[in-house]
């Protein structure tokens, strides 16, 4: 031991340490220390939020490699994970687990017939709670507005719509010598009959039938969407039932919907089918060079009806979750996708957009192709949004099928399909008590 009490030997490490410490020091001079406030970058604290999508190839595309960047250029201070999915049931299984561990997305695009269900678990937030709810809701169109309705509360913006125009063959048009397409269900029939012409639809479930059971003056449920009896087993659905079973009958609906998948989009074009009622996903999804072939060999219009609505609402609704941790950053967020820039991109895929604020007379132009469902927008009808949808749509399309088929009346199989959706109303409502 030296005369300063140091050992030699830790006196001899004394330079290695001190070297060690200090080239230690320089390595990590960017390394912020947590205890000292007065060095933390908060603009390089970012806020992370998850979205769950089901947007095709083409849409993916744009929203994540166009869409996306723009916001987080607009708002560096969120950072947005984009987590695609495939639209099927098992979805919808999985959120539901998931939400009942607590580890879902913070966002989901969701097809518009699930929220009522998600809504009814208390596995969403209410965006109406947020402040500006109110001043933001007012540039949607009504109906993908109101799919966004459970009870009092709405729990998501509406992020793109859709419905079904019909698409008439136009040589049979012409051949035919009509001066204007059909407006009215009535027309339309009158043509079809007198003509023993086919409209090609893709079978019975509600998606592709109650446009033309409600065009004859079916009706399914009740105004408030709580019973069915007296609605869908009424006289007035009686006879529209009947009606469309003669149709089918007489060849008028194609053999195929009770078999199998009808080539609604190949007869269209080659006139096997005088007309089919579809998305605008019957054009957007060829290419530019078969748009315009398909422009040459058809002709759209709104779809016809004597009801004041035309046909089905489709589209998907932007989500908050319950569980998120993120709900400031995430409503920022789905409020941004319904403004009209991202509504315009994605509107290049074939999304149509919810914002009435889009100009629409240059889409129009550009695509003139997606006037009639343009048209159509505020003359759709929901489902009905209930969380038993699910069951309701199977219990339908069931009695249908039987009642097509000629196994039951249409008396019969409207009073059966009546009192097990009923079961399934009041079987909820009992819950509830």
């Amino acid at each position: 031991m030296n005369s300063k009490g140091i050992p030699s030997m830790k006196r001899s490490l004394l330079p290695l340490v001190m070297l060690m410490l200090a080239m230690q020091g320089c390595m990590n001079q960017n390394i912020i220390e947590e205890n000292d406030p007065a060095q933390i970058d908060e603009g390089n604290v970012k806020e992370q939020i998850e979205i769950w999508h089901t947007y095709s190839d083409e849409e993916t595309r744009i929203f994540e490699k166009e869409v996306i960047p723009l916001f987080e250029e607009e708002f560096p201070d969120i950072d947005v994970k984009p987590v695609r999915q495939p639209h099927n049931e098992q979805l919808m299984s999985a959120l539901i687990s998931r939400a009942s561990v607590n580890r879902t997305p913070d966002i989901i695009r969701m097809d518009i017939t699930w929220l009522p269900k998600f809504a009814d678990l208390k596995l969403l937030y209410p965006v109406s709670e947020f402040e500006d709810f109110d001043e933001v809701k007012e540039r949607f169109y009504r109906p993908p507005l109101e799919s966004n309705r459970y009870g009092e509360d709405y729990y998501g913006l509406p992020l793109n719509t859709n419905t079904k125009a019909a698409i008439f063959n136009k040589d049979t048009v012409e051949d035919l010598g009509l001066d204007q397409l059909p407006h009215t269900m009535d027309e339309l029939l009158d043509v079809v009959e007198e003509n023993q012409l086919t409209i090609g639809i893709n079978d019975v479930s509600p998606w592709n039938s109650l446009p033309y059971f409600y065009g004859l003056g079916g009706k399914l449920l009740s105004p408030q969407y709580t019973q069915a009896a007296g609605y869908l087993d009424s006289k007035e659905s009686i006879a529209a039932v009947e009606r469309l079973v003669q149709l089918y009958e007489n060849g008028n609906f194609p053999a195929e919907i009770l078999k199998g998948y009808p080539q609604t989009w190949e007869k269209i074009r080659t006139g096997g089918y005088f007309m089919i009622d579809e998305g605008p996903w019957f054009y957007s999804v060829h290419s530019l060079l078969d748009i315009e072939v398909l422009k040459r060999q058809t002709v759209s219009a709104p779809f016809p009806s004597n009801e004041v609505y035309t046909s089905v609402l489709g589209g998907e609704n932007a989500v908050i979750t319950k569980g998120s941790q993120h709900r400031e950053a995430s409503w920022t967020f789905i409020k941004w996708l319904t403004t009209e820039t991202p509504q315009k991109l994605l509107l290049t895929a074939g999304v149509l957009p919810t914002n009435t604020e889009v100009e629409m007379s240059s889409i129009v132009e550009q695509y003139p192709y997606y006037e009639s469902y343009i048209e159509s927008i505020d003359k759709t009808f929901l489902r009905p949004p209930v969380p038993q949808w699910n069951e309701i749509n199977s219990i339908y399309t069931e009695y249908f099928r039987l009642m097509f088929s000629g196994e039951l009346s249409a008396e019969e199989g409207l009073k059966k399909a009546a009192e097990e959706i009923d079961e399934l109303l009041i079987h909820r409502e009992d819950e509830e008590e």
